[in-house]
Order: structure tokens, then C-alpha cells, then sequence
């Protein structure tokens, strides 16, 4: 009974944290903190770290592949083997693609999943003669990326965690790390404002957490961030607030977004957003005259239908002030999960191919082409939020569904649940029976992250190796084994020749020229990864745009941006604004943290934050039952009443049931549903 130290990365969310898993003969013991390695968490962990892998053992795991006996939803299934389920699902899709085309079938990537596994994934939607791929980023950073990508060229984070320290203004924009991130927060936010004296500001509806740091704090109505950032830029820009050397070298169209931001002055956002006046040209003459300063975003900015707007804004701010290319400044949105990144960077988009090349760029394609032996399909495919509605129009006949749950994290979850009861064919591959799973005609136990070599990518953009610390249950097999073992069933086995994880970096490796320096060999050597892009084995990227933008000039592209409403707004029927956030102790849909012993028992449910004094005024006090409503469906739960978040907003924890209240509204750059505001009415429940 030897005790193994397994290094692995954390797979809550994507700082990138690492330690140990005590393993006993594939058994996972207990964590051991990593003090001795440069690891970006200095050894440190959160509540969802250090309770790992309590899921690991639980007793819902899957062990056996599964099919569907009983109505779509009721859950009903029997065990069948591993060579009836690969063949069944190999029968069914090659029946679907030769009856309706291969745009009939649709594949759901996951964050929660390796790079090698994405890969594979995307891989095979395309050597099946399709681009409807998509994952969990469509509703987390999608905005971002797109918005980020028009200017700059790149959505990344532009510099590593070091460099926040040297910041002498930070702003968290829709961002709550104390709670989301909370070891990236004390081990540089914080540092940076108590050791350093940096200036915070916060822009969110509610004091979290992290607002309670700040010298500034600016509290919109959900959804109204836009304007806001349209008053700051109109701000720097009429006094004269922006680096004119930096703007002159490096940037393109100041005079029309001049134009453009003119008449958007604070005055006019305080009507808008709530805010008041001062405040906002406060907060904007602070940040433009620092010197150096760092601004990041999350889904507060990111879940909007003006998200890609409000996007533009805020990186316009940035490039106006000079804050890019150089140490003490930092641009990022942060992703939810530990591979939020990496999976985009492997292609499982609609329109991108791996590298997040442009599904059109002749050149990435003929090299992919070469490397892989077949065609890539030209025409585009369609986004997550788009698959329901195909589904319901009978376009979209079969979805293959790889660690993810849309049937809890897509927004409008009454359509969603229509959608999954009328497709024809449903496959999930998943650790645990997750609401998606239980409509599915096949669902395959699948290993989880512990219990697997594999790859991740972290907001840093540094590229590290996770270990197998555990053996996984029954007969679950890692993603990406499953998919192979699919691809020969198909009879697309020459395409994936892959012995083990090793064997699919390599050919990452030869095809994503900015991961062709992230080899097994060098991830395996030096645990502390390397933050792409790493072209050779002996180079990495710590900073972006040092010399230019990775546009085709080389120069930021301001785009002038007019202010667009949210999706939904109140109304006279729904006055309140409603809006959603995240617990530090759970995580995403909960498929893993409400089966974590020790995170369940602290974090066990959802509630409504209301104002003290909207509360008193519809005389409900706390622990008071509330029924919540919107246009699509109503919740009754347990009131908390609280000074903590402005008149007229109410906030729900958004890890249970919370998008069956949400619009389905989508940005109209990036696809992204509006998932952080609706229009509510609240009211006691009596009796």
C-alpha cells in the first residue's frame, strides 16, 4: 500500500491552482499542499480545492454505459456494454447523417475536459462532415472574445498574475474573485491593495465580497454597464485624459469614436444605469491618469445581450490610457472553469477551427488538412443557444453532449427541457446522471478529471499537465478513449490513432502553431507549464502586444459603440430587476460541488437577496418565503434581506434553478443569451 504524490491541476476554476492527491493504489487518500514549486497559487487553495475529490467516490457516479427504457426526463435506464453502446450511437448517427446530411447531427464540447479531449471531439464533428460545435464558453466568454478580438486581435489575458501587483488602479468589473477566484485574490489582488496601496474599483449591483475592498464602488442596474463605460470614455476622451503618444503610435479611429461617445456623458448614464454622475467621471479620471492599471471582467460584463458592446468599451478605455504592452497593467475576462480556454483553443466553435483560426483562413485550414487527411466542412455551424431552436424546428436531429449540462445552463430551461424531449437522438457522456443525461437514449460513464492524464489551459493562457491520481469507477473510460473508440466504430479510425493523451498533444502540437513549443516532454519537466504563445519548446509569451497588436496593422482598432438596452428591462408588470451570482463553495450547474460533502453542507441552497427597503415595503422579512416570477416561469424561495445590493435589484445564486427565469436573447456579435438580468415581480408567499 505505497503512497503516490500525484501533482495535478485544480479543475474548480481557471487560476490554475496545483497540488498533490495522496494516491493508494488508484485510491484518492487525501490533498497535499505543493509549497515547494513556483505554482501560481503559492501553495494555497479555496473550499472547492481543498474538498477536491469528495465527488470522486460518490455513490451516483457512473460505472456502466446506459440505455434509455423509460420516457425522455423520467431517468429510467438499463446497463448495457461498452461494444453495444459504441455501436448503437455509430449506427444512429451515420443513419441520421445519411437520411437528413451531416448538419443534422451537433456536438457539445466541455470546459471541464482536457485540450487532448476537445480536440478529439472537434475532430470527429468535422470528419463527420460538420461545424455544429460548440461549448460552455457560448455563456461565459463569448463577448469577450469576440469583442476583445475585433480591437486587439486577441482575447486573452494580456499579462501574468505578477504583474497586477505593480497596478496602481484595478478594476473588477463584474468580476467578484473573493468568492470566483478567491486564492487569485488574496494572492495578488489583495497584495497589490494592502502591500501596495493600489486604488479598487468595483462595478457590480451588489457589495460582494471583493466591493467591500473597494475606495470605489459603482452600482449599476444589471445590464446597464455600458453605459457607464460609455460616460468614462467620454471622459478620457473630451479631457484629454489618453496617452497621446501611445495613441498616435499604436492606434486607430480615435476621431470617430470621439464622434460617437460625445453625446454619452455621466449625466446621461446616471440616468441609464443608477449611478450617479460624479462617481463615474471619478472613477474614470482615476483610472486614465495612473499611470499603469488593470481592468478585468466576468460574467457581469460577459452574460449580457450587449456584452460584445460593453466588451469593445471597456478594452477601448485600455488602449486609450496605453495600458498594454508593458509590466504593472493587465486585460482580461476571467473563464469559470479550469479548461475554459483551453477547449476554445482547440476549435470546438461553429466558425473557428483549432487555433481559433477563422474557419475561412486558407492556410490554417490546408495546414490542419494535411496534418489530419481529410476535408474540414467550409459552411459555418450554428451556436449552443441556436441547437434548441434547431432542435425544435427538426433541423437538428442528433446531439452528442461531451461533460457539460445544458438542460440546467442554457437560459429558458422550459424550452430547453421541450427541445431534449423531442430530438431523435440524444447521447451523453458525463461522470454523473446530470439533468441533461436524463433525457439522453444513450449516456456513457466517463472518468473524471483526477482519475485521467491530461492538459489545461488557465486564464493566464499558461499551458500545464494534470495527472492521474485516481482510478475511475466501474467501466468509465477517459473522454477522449471513448471517442476514439467511437471514430473506429464509425470507421474513421485511421484519423485517430491515438494510444494515449501523449500521442493527440503531439498533434496538437504540430497543428496550432503557438502550441507547437507546449510538448508532453517539456509539460511533464516543468510543472509550472508555459503560458502560450510557446512556439518552440524553449520559448513563452508572459505579456501580449509588447511590440503591436495581433491585428493586420499592428494597431488597435477603435470601433465607435452606441449604447444598446440589455435584453430585458423592468416594466410596469415586472419593476424589479433580477439578476444572479455565484457561491464561492459551489460550482457551475453543481454537478460536482452538491456532491461534495463538505461544500453541500456549507452552501446547501439557493435563495433571493432583496433590499432592506424594498422588503419592507412588500412586508417580507427575512426567511420569508418569495415567489419570484418572470415571463417564462416563477420560483418560490427563502428571502434574504439585505443592505448589501441596491433598491430594485433582487440576486439569486444561479447554481440550481435559477435560468428557468432567464432569456433566451442573444448578443448579436457573439451569440451570448442574456443570462445576468430579466425583468421579475417578487411577492410574499402567504400561509
Amino acid at each position: 500500500m505505497a503512497e503516490k504524490l500525484v501533482p495535478v491541476v485544480c479543475p474548480w476554476c481557471s487560476v490554475g491552482c496545483r497540488f498533490y492527491i495522496v494516491s493508494v493504489n488508484g485510491y484518492p487518500k487525501k490533498i497535499e499542499f505543493d509549497y515547494e514549486h513556483d505554482t501560481r497559487n503559492h501553495g494555497k487553495l479555496c473550499p472547492k480545492g481543498v474538498s477536491s475529490f469528495q465527488y470522486l467516490r460518490h455513490p451516483d457516479r457512473l460505472k456502466k454505459p446506459l440505455k434509455r427504457v423509460g420516457e425522455r426526463g423520467e431517468g429510467k435506464f438499463v446497463e448495457i456494454s461498452w461494444e453495444e453502446a459504441i455501436r448503437e450511437i455509430a449506427e444512429k448517427l451515420k443513419e441520421i447523417r445519411e437520411k437528413y446530411g451531416p448538419e443534422a447531427l451537433a456536438f457539445l464540447g466541455s470546459e471541464r475536459c482536457s485540450i487532448e479531449e476537445n480536440y478529439v471531439l472537434q475532430k470527429l464533428a468535422r470528419a463527420l462532415g460538420t461545424n455544429n460545435l460548440d461549448y460552455v464558453c457560448r455563456m461565459c466568454q463569448s463577448t469577450a472574445v469576440a469583442g476583445k478580438g475585433m480591437l486587439l486581435g486577441h482575447p486573452g489575458l494580456t499579462n501574468p498574475f505578477e504583474d497586477i501587483l505593480k497596478a496602481k488602479v484595478i478594476v473588477l468589473w463584474g468580476y467578484n474573485p473573493a468568492a470566483t477566484n478567491p486564492v487569485f485574490f488574496g494572492q495578488y489582488i489583495e497584495k497589490a491593495i494592502l502591500d501596495n496601496n493600489a486604488t479598487l474599483i468595483v462595478v457590480d449591483p451588489r457589495k460582494t465580497k471583493t466591493a467591500k475592498y473597494a475606495d470605489i464602488h459603482l452600482q449599476p442596474y444589471p445590464g446597464t454597464d455600458l453605459a457607464i463605460a460609455l460616460a468614462m470614455l467620454n471622459v478620457i476622451i473630451t479631457e484629454e485624459l489618453y496617452d497621446k503618444d501611445f495613441v498616435a503610435e499604436r492606434v486607430e479611429g480615435l476621431e470617430e469614436l470621439a464622434k460617437t461617445v460625445e453625446k454619452y456623458t455621466p449625466e446621461w448614464a446616471e440616468k441609464v444605469s443608477g449611478v450617479p454622475a460624479e462617481l463615474i467621471r471619478k472613477a474614470a479620471i482615476i483610472f486614465a491618469t495612473a499611470g499603469t492599471a488593470a481592468l478585468l471582467t466576468n460574467e457581469g460584463v460577459n452574460q449580457h445581450a450587449n456584452g460584445t458592446r460593453t466588451v469593445m468599451a471597456l478594452t477601448e478605455m485600455m488602449v486609450l490610457c496605453g495600458y498594454f504592452g508593458k509590466e504593472g497593467v493587465m486585460s482580461g475576462a476571467i473563464p469559470g472553469a479550469h479548461n475554459g480556454m483551453g477547449a476554445g483553443l482547440m476549435g470546438v466553435e461553429p466558425d473557428a477551427l483549432p487555433g481559433k483560426f477563422p474557419l475561412h483562413a486558407e492556410e490554417h485550414r490546408r495546414r490542419i488538412e494535411e496534418v489530419w487527411g481529410f476535408k474540414i466542412p467550409e459552411k459555418p455551424g450554428i451556436t449552443y443557444v441556436e441547437m434548441i431552436d434547431a432542435i425544435l424546428e427538426g433541423k437538428l436531429k442528433a446531439l452528442y453532449v461531451m461533460g457539460t449540462n445544458p438542460a440546467k445552463s442554457l437560459p429558458n430551461l422550459k424550452k430547453v427541457e421541450e427541445a431534449f424531449k423531442n430530438i431523435e437522438f440524444l447521447v451523453v457522456q458525463d461522470i454523473f446522471l446530470t439533468e441533461t443525461a436524463r433525457y439522453a437514449d444513450i449516456v456513457l460513464p466517463a472518468a473524471a478529471w483526477f482519475e485521467k492524464d491530461g492538459t489545461a489551459v488557465s486564464f493566464e493562457r499558461r499551458v500545464q499537465r494534470s495527472f492521474k491520481a485516481a482510478d475511475a469507477p466501474g467501466d468509465a473510460k477517459p473522454d477522449w478513449e471513448i471517442i476514439v473508440m467511437l471514430a473506429k466504430e464509425l470507421g474513421l479510425g485511421e484519423y485517430f490513432n491515438y494510444s494515449d493523451v501523449d500521442d493527440i498533444l503531439r498533434e496538437i502540437n504540430r497543428t496550432i502553431p503557438f502550441l507547437t513549443g507546449a510538448t508532453p516532454e517539456r509539460l511533464k519537466k516543468n510543472l509550472k507549464g508555459c503560458m502560450t504563445p510557446c512556439p518552440d519548446e524553449s520559448t513563452e509569451t508572459p505579456r501580449l502586444f509588447v511590440q503591436g497588436f495581433l491585428t493586420p496593422n499592428g494597431k488597435a482598432q477603435l470601433i465607435p459603440v452606441e449604447y444598446k438596452e440589455p435584453g430585458e428591462v423592468p416594466d410596469e408588470d415586472y419593476p424589479f430587476w433580477l439578476t444572479n451570482y455565484r457561491f464561492v463553495g459551489q460550482f457551475h450547474t453543481g454537478t460536482m460541488s452538491h456532491r461534495s460533502k463538505s461544500l453541500s453542507k456549507r452552501w446547501p441552497e439557493e435563495y433571493i437577496e432583496i433590499n432592506e427597503n424594498d422588503a419592507k415595503r412588500l412586508g417580507i422579512k427575512d426567511g420569508d418565503l418569495v415567489k419570484v416570477e418572470t415571463r417564462r416561469a416563477a420560483l418560490v424561495l427563502k428571502a434574504k434581506v439585505t443592505p448589501h445590493i441596491r433598491e430594485g435589484v433582487v440576486a439569486v445564486p444561479w447554481h440550481w434553478n435559477f435560468n428557468y427565469l432567464t432569456t433566451d436573447v442573444l448578443d448579436e456579435y457573439a451569440k451570448m443569451p442574456e443570462l445576468k438580468t430579466a425583468a421579475c415581480r417578487i411577492s410574499k408567499v402567504e400561509g
